[in-house]
């Protein structure tokens, strides 16, 4: 076990991928809870929209345009946070995009690269930068890391993206054994939500310019239908934002939004155990 935040007022807390979806409802979640808010987001004018939200609602909020791949960047974010509010006690690696391809398809390469950066190095780069001094202020303080189902079964055509989810998983794992066995001030959890109520199927909107030209605009039908479909029909992500807010508070490690995720995953371990061929239900399967 780690530690929990029994007390949030007055405290701090830092949001990456803030302007929109889960990591904007974690805002109003712990800003609600009395927090100080040190959000943010590649996309500067929804972060600004966010931060001015969150401010009529009665936070107090600082807000910086962060590409969570640039290791400077984030260390420009924690010295905001430190200079505005000093100690930071909850930390949100929450940034992520969507996307990736068939991993047979050697032209996707530079897309790979981007998702891979942004979901698992944005969040191994997060926890780098502010753990050093959240352990060194010995408050009960609280690291809560993006992943997703896609981070307990992977999924055709998602490898990027599912590479990046298990990744996080697995650093999540680790750090949570790291903290308890040094006995620090640090609890630990992994989000992992299935299909919620986001813009992450229309993650291309935030593709750097110089992979803009090289990604073919979506056309109608396959997976961009599909996902679109699924996370239309997920939770809200008010939901998500509560459950995260009861693990912190809880000091509890694993957070599933979804009833059928527990299924889900004993499937999975079932079908290790048992040596299952992982395509063995899809159409063409090998038995």
């Amino acid at each position: 076990m780690g530690t929990y935040v029994d007390n949030f007022t007055g405290k701090t807390a830092v949001i990456t991928g803030a302007a929109s979806g889960i990591g904007l409802e974690l805002a109003h979640r712990f800003g609600a809870a009395g927090m100080n808010l040190v959000i943010a987001d590649i996309e500067e004018p929804a972060l600004a929209a966010a931060s001015s939200a969150l401010g009529a609602a009665g936070c107090d909020v600082a807000s910086m345009v962060v590409d969570v791949r640039d290791l400077e960047q984030l260390r420009a974010l924690e010295s905001l946070a430190r200079d505005r509010f000093a100690d930071v006690h909850l930390l949100c690696n929450n940034a992520g995009v969507g996307g990736g391809g068939p991993i047979a398809d050697l032209d996707n390469l530079d897309m790979w690269r981007w998702v891979i950066d942004v979901d698992l190095w944005g969040v191994i780069y997060g926890c780098k930068v502010f753990l050093p001094a959240m352990i060194k202020h010995g408050e009960p303080c609280h690291v809560v890391n993006t992943a997703s189902m896609a981070g307990h079964g992977s999924v055709a055509g998602m490898g990027a993206y599912c590479v990046s989810k298990y990744g996080v998983v697995a650093l999540s794992e680790t750090l949570a054994m790291e903290m308890t066995m040094n006995q620090t001030n640090v609890g630990v959890s992994v989000l992992c939500p299935a299909f919620v109520k986001t813009g992450i199927a229309n993650s291309d909107r935030n593709l750097p310019d110089d992979l803009k030209a090289k990604v073919p605009a979506p056309g109608e039908g396959g997976m961009r239908d599909i996902l679109d479909a699924l996370v239309a029909g997920g939770i809200s992500t008010e939901a998500v934002a509560e459950a995260v807010h009861d693990a912190v508070a809880n000091d509890r490690f694993w957070i599933l939004t979804h009833d059928e995720s527990r299924a889900h995953i004993l499937g999975r371990a079932n079908g290790i155990v048992n040596g299952t061929h992982p395509g063995a239900t899809l159409p063409g399967n090998r038995g």
